[in-house]
């Protein structure tokens, strides 16, 4: 089988390739991305002919994605939707066989009356306010047309917030900066993900020809006070209303703070998927989510050290920040009641 592999210098996009490399199934790997690399074909989806590299009954996993940093603004998502387009039409010409599809489990949403852990049975339904989750649905339902109209094989990986060991990426960086100030009227439990957890989940449904809707996701998740504890958050932590939450991110974010208003809800309300879909076709994590989210938060340079001592490290670093980050809100909100 020959696989195409979109994004394949990026964080995530490495590890998949890697992972599908080294598999004896596949014939042919083709890595793109906009950077070239090594073993990579420099292409830039949003202009360059895409059919250049898609031959017949290909599988092609599309990891390929703008930064997030500014997810939650509104023309967010715009760029990854239009790339989605053009590589489904080329997709189309080609007769590309199997596409598989990177998402989130944030098009579930987070709701009040959602269940913990979610199914994949569960409704499509991101919360508006944060449009990196409306795009991604939008990415479904297009495929999903493209799939219904050519009779082709898709599968779509609702994967949990997804860390590479040593990096940090900016939907990770968002929530982490957001949560900050802590919702006061409820806290959704968290769910971290390996990088080299979603290279395996890729690598069952790619080699396997498995279609369909998959969560991805460790066993379990991470309780408020749980992650609290990861990232040296105090328990005396400044807590506050949902709604003033979102005023503060806003207003933090006008500051320049990597925050957005629309995650508050992402923050106070459930939205952790379980797995056992994806279980059933064999795949298994290797990482937890303490794990993962360790690795993620961790400087590369420390990859020689001892687990105990990662974490020690991470607890130390995430403390001194989130302090100083307290420190500096609570001079701004005094600062702000002075003026009124």
């Amino acid at each position: 089988m020959r696989v195409v592999v979109t994004g394949a210098g990026g964080a995530v996009g490495r590890h998949v390739a890697d992972r599908l490399a080294h598999n004896d199934a596949i014939a042919e790997l083709v890595g793109v991305d906009l950077q070239p690399g090594y073993g990579i074909i420099p292409l830039d989806l949003r202009t360059d002919d895409l059919g250049t590299v898609l031959h017949k009954d290909d599988v092609v996993v599309h990891l390929a994605a703008s930064p997030l940093d500014f997810a939650g603004d509104v023309d967010a998502g715009t760029n990854d939707l239009d790339i989605l387009d053009r590589l489904l039409a080329a997709a189309e010409v080609a007769e590309v066989g199997h596409l598989v599809l990177a998402s989130s489990s944030m098009v579930y949403g987070a709701w009040p009356e959602n269940p913990v852990p979610l199914a994949e049975t569960e409704p499509v339904r991101p919360n508006p306010e944060f449009r990196f989750a409306v795009a991604r649905a939008e990415m479904e339902a297009k495929s999903q047309e493209w799939a219904n109209r050519t009779g082709k094989d898709l599968t779509i990986l609702r994967s949990a917030t997804t860390l590479a060991r040593g990096r940090e990426n900016g939907l990770a960086k968002l929530l982490r900066h957001s949560a900050a100030i802590r919702v006061a009227d409820g806290e959704a439990p968290a769910q971290f993900l390996h990088a080299e957890d979603f290279a395996t989940a890729v690598e069952v449904v790619a080699v396997g020809h498995h279609g369909g809707i998959y969560n991805v996701a460790p066993d379990g998740w991470l309780r408020p006070a749980e992650l609290a504890a990861l990232r040296g958050t105090p328990d005396t932590q400044l807590r506050m209303p949902g709604f003033a939450v979102s005023a503060v991110s806003a207003a933090r974010r006008q500051f320049g703070a990597q925050t957005h208003p629309g995650l508050t809800a992402y923050l106070q309300y459930p939205w952790a998927v379980a797995n056992d879909s994806l279980r059933s076709l064999g795949w298994e994590p290797e990482f937890s989510n303490e794990e993962a989210y360790v690795a993620g938060h961790q400087p590369s340079r420390f990859d020689g050290v001892t687990a105990k001592r990662r974490q020690e490290l991470a607890l130390g670093a995430a403390g001194a920040a989130i302090a100083g980050g307290s420190l500096g809100l609570l001079a701004l909100l005094r600062w702000l009641w002075g003026r009124r």
